[in-house]
C-alpha cells in the first residue's frame, strides 16, 4: 500500500489493468505480424502484469481491513461493530482529505452513498480541509448539512501501532458530528424574540414648523406620524411618543432584517412628505440591538446621536461593538435658530476665563478652515486676558503663506508652537480647543488631548465612529459650511468680534471661502451672514484672493491630473497622479475642485501618490455624498468634501478600491 492507498492505489490498479490488457492484445497482434517469439513474450508479460494487479488489489483490501482492526483496538478495545453502531456520525479521514472509514450514522446523512476514498470537502462544503490540518490536534466548527446543524469536532491522531511501510501515511483525522439543531433553533428563537429599541427623531422640527402656519403644521405632522405608524405596524411594534419630535419604538429583532432589506424606506417616505410641501423634512433613527433592554436603550441613544452628528436623514444601528449606517441621501439643511450657538458661546467664554492658557489644535495637514478658525478665536482669548497658542503642523504646505504672513507680525510671535512644546505647556488649568476635526487619529498631537483635563471641540464634519472622548464642551454642527463660519458666530455672540483685526477677519473669511468653494457648495443664509459680519470688520477680499494664487508649475500639475479623469459610473469621475509633487495634497484637492467644472461630472475623486502611501481627495456638487464613499476606504469628511489616506498600497491598487467603493455606493444609494 502506498502513501495514500485510497485514490492513488485505485488509480494505479486501473492503470495496471489497462497495461496488462494492452500487452495481451499486443501479443495477439504480434503473433500475426512480428512472429511467435515476440508475441509469446508480450503475452507472458501481460499475464504477469495481470497477476500482479490481482495481488496488489488483495493486499490493498487486506491493508484496509488491518487498518480498521487496529483502529478498533486503539479505541479503548471498542469493537468495530460498536464503532459502527455509535449514535453519532463518525468518519476517519486521511491526511490528504480522503475518507477511509465511516459509520452507519455518517452514511445516513448522505443517503447511504458510497463515500469511501472520496474527499470529505465534497460531502461537507462548510469545511476547509486546510483549516483542519492547521489546527494541529483539535478543531471545532459549526456546520450545516441539509436542514440540520452540527458541531464538527476533529482530532488529528498519529497511528503509532499500525504496521505499515515507512512511506505510508501514519496520520488520520477522526471527525465526530454532534447534532446541535435543537440548540440552534432555540438560540435563533431567543435572538429573534429579543427586544430591539429604536428612537425616531424628526430632524429640524422647530425650523420646519417656523416656515408654515398652524394649519400646515398640523397637516405635515399628521403626514409624518402616519408614515411612522405604518412603518411600525410592519413589525407589530410598540410605539410611544416621548416628545413632540421624538418617538420610542420596541420591536422583536426578527423584523430588523426585513427593515434592512427594504433599506429603511421610511426615510424616503418622510422625505417625500417634505418634498411635496417644499420643506426640508426628514427623520433620523437610532436602533440598539444585541444587549439587554436597558443596554439596547443606551445603544439606541448613542446611535441616534451618531445619526444626527452625521447630518440626519439616516438610520444608525449599534450593538456592543460597532455602528452600521443606512440612508443619508438628503442634503444638510442649516438651522435658522441660533439658541445653541449662543449657549455654546457663553460656555466657551467661561472656559477661557477659568483657564491659565488656551491651546488651539486643528487636524493634521492643516488647511485654511482649521487654521483660520484658530487665528480668529485666539483674539477672544487675548481680549479675555489669557495667553493663546496655536499648534503648528510642519506638514501643512496649504497654509504656509498665511502662516508666514502672521509669523512676520510682532503681535503673533511666540503664538505658534510645536507638538512637543504644546505638551510641555499643558497644566491642569489649560484649555485645549480642537478645531475642524473630531477624530483622534486626525490630530497632529494626540498626546495633548490625553494630558489635558479640559477639551473643547468645534467641528462641522459629519460624525464618524472615531470620536474624541471625553470633551468638556462639544460644538458639532454638520449643517455649517465651515469651522470658520462657526467660529465667527461664536465671536459675535461672545461680543468679542469687534476686537478682530483685519488680518484675523481675512483668515476667517478665507476658511469659509475654501470650504464653500467660493460660496457655491454647502452655502446657507448663515454663511453669507458670517461673511457679511467679517466684511464689516474691514477684511479686504482682494487680499484673500491672493492666498489662493498658485505658481505656474503647480497649475500645470493640476491640469495634468484633470486630464487623467475618467467617468466610471453615475457621473462620478476618478483621476490619478503617480508623481509625488512637493505640494501634492493642495494640487490634488484643487484638481478635484476643477473637475467639478466639467459638465458631465457630479462628483470627483483624485488618487495621488504621497510620502507614506496614497492620498485620496473627493469633491461633490451636493447630490452625491462623497463622505460615504470615503468611509468605505477608511476615510471621512463631509458630504461634499472628503478624503482618505491609505498605507501599504500603490496608486493603481487604491484606484481599484475606489472604483469598488463607488459601485457599492451607487448600488446602495442611487435608486
Amino acid at each position: 500500500m502506498r502513501k495514500h492507498y485510497g485514490q492513488v492505489v485505485k488509480t494505479c490498479i486501473k492503470i495496471a489493468f489497462a497495461s496488462a490488457l494492452l500487452l495481451i492484445i499486443s501479443g495477439v497482434l504480434s503473433y500475426a505480424i512480428k512472429g511467435k517469439v515476440i508475441a509469446i513474450l508480450e503475452i507472458i508479460a501481460g499475464i504477469i502484469a495481470f497477476c500482479a494487479v490481482i495481488f496488489i488489489r488483495n493486499k490493498r483490501n487486506e491493508s484496509v481491513n488491518n487498518f480498521l482492526e487496529i483502529m478498533a483496538k486503539s479505541s479503548n478495545s471498542i469493537s468495530a461493530n460498536i464503532m459502527d453502531s455509535f449514535p453519532i456520525p463518525i468518519v476517519v479521514v486521511h491526511i490528504d482529505g480522503s475518507i477511509c472509514w465511516y459509520n452507519g450514522k455518517f452514511s445516513e446523512l448522505f443517503f447511504n452513498k458510497d463515500l469511501f476514498d472520496t474527499k470529505l470537502e465534497n460531502s461537507i462544503s462548510d469545511i476547509k480541509w486546510g483549516e483542519i490540518l492547521k489546527s494541529a490536534s483539535h478543531y471545532e466548527k459549526r456546520i450545516r448539512i441539509e436542514d440540520k446543524r452540527y458541531l464538527l469536532i476533529a482530532n488529528t491522531i498519529r497511528n503509532r501501532n499500525i504496521s505499515i511501510s515507512e512511506d505510508e501515511d501514519k496520520v488520520s483525522v477522526y471527525i465526530y458530528l454532534i447534532d446541535r439543531t435543537v440548540e440552534y433553533e432555540l438560540k435563533r428563537k431567543y435572538v429573534n424574540e429579543k427586544t430591539d429599541v429604536a428612537i425616531i427623531n424628526i430632524d429640524n422640527y422647530d425650523d420646519v414648523l417656523q416656515r408654515v402656519n398652524d394649519n400646515e403644521q398640523q397637516q405635515i405632522l399628521a403626514q409624518i406620524r402616519k408614515c411612522i405608524n405604518e412603518w411600525v405596524d410592519e413589525s407589530n411594534a410598540l410605539l410611544k411618543v416621548t416628545d413632540r419630535d421624538r418617538f420610542y419604538m420596541f420591536f422583536e429583532h426578527r423584523y430588523l432584517a426585513q427593515y434592512v432589506s427594504k433599506k429603511f424606506d421610511i426615510l424616503y417616505k418622510v422625505r417625500k412628505v417634505g418634498e411635496d410641501m417644499k420643506l426640508p423634512v426628514s427623520i433620523s433613527i437610532g436602533i440598539g440591538v444585541g444587549g439587554s433592554l436597558s443596554e439596547n436603550d443606551m445603544y439606541a441613544r448613542n446611535a441616534l446621536d451618531m445619526a444626527l452628528g452625521r447630518g440626519g436623514d439616516q438610520v444608525s444601528i449599534k450593538d456592543d461593538t460597532q455602528y452600521k449606517f443606512y440612508g443619508s441621501k438628503a442634503r444638510d439643511y442649516e438651522k435658522s435658530t441660533r439658541v445653541k450657538t449662543r449657549a455654546i458661546a457663553v460656555a466657551l467664554k467661561d472656559f477661557i476665563k477659568n483657564s491659565d492658557k488656551v491651546i488651539f489644535m486643528g487636524h493634521s495637514g492643516a488647511d485654511y478652515d482649521c487654521f483660520g478658525a484658530a487665528v480668529g478665536l485666539q483674539r477672544a482669548v487675548r481680549t479675555l486676558g489669557k495667553k493663546p497658542y496655536i499648534v503648528y503642523d510642519n506638514n501643512s504646505p496649504a497654509i504656509k503663506k498665511m502662516y508666514d504672513d502672521l509669523r512676520a507680525m510682532s503681535e503673533y510671535r511666540g503664538m505658534f508652537i510645536s507638538n512637543d512644546d504644546a505638551v510641555e505647556n499643558v497644566t491642569s488649568d489649560t484649555l485645549i480647543v480642537v478645531l475642524d476635526t473630531h477624530r483622534p487619529s486626525m490630530l497632529p498631537c494626540p498626546k495633548l488631548i490625553e494630558k489635558a483635563s479640559k477639551v473643547v471641540l468645534i467641528d462641522h464634519h459629519r460624525r464618524s465612529t472615531d470620536f474624541i472622548n471625553p470633551c468638556s464642551l462639544i460644538y458639532h454642527e454638520p449643517y455649517a459650511s465651515s469651522t470658520c463660519e462657526m467660529a465667527t458666530e461664536l465671536l459675535e455672540y461672545m461680543n468679542l468680534g469687534s476686537s478682530l483685526t483685519t488680518v484675523e477677519a481675512e483668515c476667517l473669511y478665507t476658511g469659509i471661502l475654501m470650504d464653500t468653494k467660493n460660496f457655491i457648495v454647502k452655502t446657507g443664509v448663515r454663511t453669507f451672514e458670517a461673511a457679511s459680519y467679517l466684511r464689516r470688520l474691514g477684511l479686504n477680499t482682494a487680499d484673500v484672493k491672493k492666498l489662493f494664487n498658485v505658481n505656474k508649475e503647480d497649475y500645470d500639475h493640476r491640469a495634468d491630473i484633470v486630464k487623467t479623469s475618467k467617468i466610471i459610473v453615475s457621473q462620478i469621475a476618478v483621476a490619478k497622479c503617480y508623481t509625488k509633487y512637493p505640494n501634492i495634497r493642495v494640487i490634488a484637492s484643487q484638481a478635484a475642485d476643477e473637475m467639478l467644472n466639467i459638465g458631465d461630472i457630479r462628483a470627483s475623486i483624485v488618487v495621488y501618490a504621497q510620502d507614506g502611501g496614497v492620498g485620496i481627495s473627493a469633491r461633490s456638487l451636493g447630490d452625491i455624498n462623497v463622505q460615504l464613499i470615503m468611509e468605505y476606504l477608511g476615510g471621512g469628511g463631509h458630504s461634499t468634501v472628503a478624503g482618505a489616506q491609505v498605507k501599504d498600497k500603490n496608486v493603481d491598487m487604491v484606484i481599484e478600491d475606489v472604483e469598488k467603493a463607488v459601485f457599492d455606493y451607487v448600488a446602495n444609494n442611487e435608486s
